[in-house]
């Protein structure tokens, strides 16, 4: 019996300890990951500005020690030199490279060129008066049609008729269709715009098929997005000296329900605004679309051509959907009824018409006033 004893009594104490040990490992101090490698900061440039005036220079530093080699896109917009200083050449935007010496890291930073009348882009594009932009590539100004206030507004013929209250005059060109159960209208503008500025637009509105008689004096809503076009839009100034037309800017090929663009300066003539030509594209729906959009234009006394290489003044060509166009001496043209009616007095045609009425009784009431009171003086 004892020598059976000590045979289980040295497995048990195998068994403990085996299981001691499992417990000890198990207990002891748990095994620490390595803490991953800080996030490296990101190679950048450091500028206080995105801008410099055509003619002046800034200077460019990077977040690094180490040599530089810095280089631009176009250096006839801006030129860059060792030491990071950046002069602009011509108006335009360009992008500056800076790579560390040695190794691969590469910076990039787009830097404006502007011209320096900066108190007006200030006033429109920082301030967001009258929801203009400014066109850093173009010099020019425009309105973002995808977000301003004035599409709400749509478009009724008495605000042509009010223009010159506000020192607006310009010719235009309308042409209306019926299309997919929408009455279409395709307006176009170009003249002087207040005092400070010339320039183009096109607008296109809708309203729903039969909802009223189309006259001109009905009002238009602004195109939903779905039935937004795509168009592009160039201007052209006639020059006093030579009398050749002048390219001001292009609107790019987009879409848009108003392709708009603004330059400073004033016409030498505002009776007519002949010393403008514009040339744009404008891309229909479908070939039916395009059709209609012709014939419009015919009826308001353009003449077809070939092909676009053929345009001169106040021609078209058609090619599919496309319409080019080049327009300079037609002006209050539209190729539907003209007639008035006592209901374009209804509604909202009404209102901005008594409106107008309204206002022109004041300025006249005010004027009358302001004679008196010198006479009696």
């Amino acid at each position: 019996m004892t020598k059976m004893k000590k045979p289980l009594a040295f497995l048990f104490s195998i068994l403990f300890l085996f299981l001691t040990g499992v417990t000890a490992f198990a207990e002891g101090e748990p095994v620490t990951e390595p803490e991953p490698d800080p996030e490296p900061i990101p190679f950048v440039i450091l500028s206080s500005t995105d801008r410099v005036t055509k003619g002046k220079s800034i200077t460019l530093s990077v977040n690094r020690d180490g040599d530089i080699v810095w280089s631009s896109s176009d250096d006839s917009v801006a030129s860059v030199d060792n030491n990071g200083v950046v002069t602009g050449r011509s108006i335009g935007t360009v992008t500056i490279s800076a790579v560390l010496s040695g190794t691969e890291e590469t910076a990039v930073f787009t830097l404006h060129v502007v011209g320096k009348n900066f108190f007006w882009r200030d006033l429109l594009e920082k301030r967001q008066i009258f929801g203009y932009r400014y066109s850093y590539v173009g010099d020019y100004y425009y309105t973002d049609d995808k977000d301003c206030w004035q599409k709400f507004f749509g478009f009724n013929f008495a605000y042509d008729i009010a223009a010159p209250l506000v020192l607006i005059h310009y010719d235009y060109v309308r042409v209306f269709f019926t299309y997919d159960n929408l009455d279409w209208m395709i307006q176009m503008w170009k003249g002087q715009y207040g005092l400070l500025f010339h320039g183009s637009e096109i607008g296109v509105y809708t309203k729903p098929a039969g909802s009223s008689s189309a006259t001109r004096y009905s009002h238009y809503a602004a195109a939903d997005p779905e039935n937004y076009l795509k168009m592009s839009s160039s201007l052209y100034h006639k020059q006093k000296i030579n009398g050749n037309y002048e390219f001001e800017f292009e609107r790019p090929y987009d879409d848009y329900w108003w392709c708009t663009g603004f330059v400073p300066g004033h016409l030498r003539n505002t009776l007519d605004c002949k010393e403008l030509r514009t040339e744009s594209r404008i891309t229909l729906k479908d070939e039916k679309m395009a059709r209609l959009f012709c014939e419009g234009l015919r009826e308001c006394g353009f003449a077809q051509v070939e092909n676009k290489e053929s345009l001169c003044e106040d021609t078209f060509a058609c090619d599919g959907t496309d319409v080019y166009l080049q327009w300079q001496n037609i002006s209050g043209a539209a190729n539907h009824a003209s007639h008035f009616s006592i209901w374009s007095f209804v509604g909202i045609n009404g209102f901005f018409l008594m409106l107008l009425l309204f206002f022109g009784a004041m300025m006249l009431l005010s004027v009358s006033g302001l004679g008196l009171l010198i006479l009696l003086i």
